[in-house]
């Protein structure tokens, strides 16, 4: 490599630790992560299932998103996989020279967690790649399998969410009885009102069968006549697009509360009343929020 090509790999790395610096200065003032993620709190949230090796392959280098590896290899870097620390230099622009030239660079190691991937091994790589613009990386993939689905930003509050998923998720074990269920809810709180859900359903099998009836089968059971005709009318009625922001179980939840009032209030009930009800609620309050909104003369 020419001195030319050495000396813009040295300023790249410079500029590169530049804007950590700045990124740093910023998540001081506004209270956010300085360090990359680790996949530790992922996995304690989303539940472990199990691993799996998916072979050598090539991944898309911005679903890169943390770290597998101890703090002693990720803390050199940013959580944008910007180089921290100035003793990296002298690697990191071997690296970055062998890119420029094509040299033919180790995969990195990774584990996949949904769409999104976090790094074994090959961070510094990891980092010139995504400072190169380059948009796929060779890498070795461990297929990780988790409980619950977890976005690649995922937050505290995404977190917690995770875990009541993979909590409900463990207690009545539908991602095997069911895997095709997807019961993702938006707030937390909810899964707890859809077990009392699925313990009811339970009670009313176990005096109709004379037995006592597994949580587990119960909650196959309520899957099936229960959750699943509501979702139904709920893609029927097109919600999920009328309604941004919610997801299925979300609906399913409201749904129930408003099918128990109209049957209370001696109205019509069932899912498709309890749908129209609550579209044409929402359909109010989205009119009194635009007529706040006061155009400029």
């Amino acid at each position: 490599m020419s001195g030319i090509e050495r000396i813009r790999a040295i300023q790249d790395f410079d500029s590169a630790r530049a804007r950590a610096f700045r990124r740093s200065l910023r998540a001081i003032l506004t209270g956010r992560a300085q360090r990359l993620r680790s996949i530790e709190p992922v996995l304690r949230a989303a539940g472990l299932e199990g691993r799996s090796f998916g072979g050598e392959q090539e991944i898309p280098v911005d679903r890169i998103v943390g770290s597998a590896a101890p703090d002693f290899k990720s803390g050199d870097f940013d959580p944008g996989f910007l180089p921290i620390n100035r003793r990296m230099r002298e690697r990191w622009t071997r690296i970055y020279q062998a890119m420029v030239e094509g040299d033919e660079l180790p995969p990195i190691d990774v584990y996949r967690v949904d769409d999104n991937y976090y790094v074994i091994d090959g961070h510094h790589r990891v980092s010139v790649a995504r400072n190169l613009g380059r948009p796929m990386i060779t890498a070795r993939v461990i297929n990780v399998r988790t409980r619950a689905p977890l976005p690649p930003d995922a937050d505290t509050e995404a977190l917690l969410k995770a875990a009541e998923y993979a909590a409900f998720l463990d207690t009545t074990q539908l991602h095997r009885t069911r895997p095709q269920a997807r019961l993702e809810c938006s707030r937390l709180g909810r899964y707890d009102e859809i077990m009392q859900h699925i313990l009811g359903h339970r009670y009313f099998m176990s005096i109709e069968q004379g037995r006592d009836v597994p949580l587990q089968e119960a909650a196959a059971s309520w899957y099936d006549h229960v959750y699943h005709p509501i979702a139904e009318a709920i893609r029927r009625h097109g919600v999920l697009r009328q309604m941004p922001g919610w997801t299925e179980a979300d609906l399913y939840v409201e749904i129930t509360r408003r099918w128990l009032a109209l049957s209370e209030e001696g109205e019509a009930a069932g899912p498709d009343p309890a749908i129209k009800d609550l579209l044409a609620e929402h359909a109010r309050t989205w009119w009194r929020r635009r007529r706040k909104i006061r155009l400029p003369p």
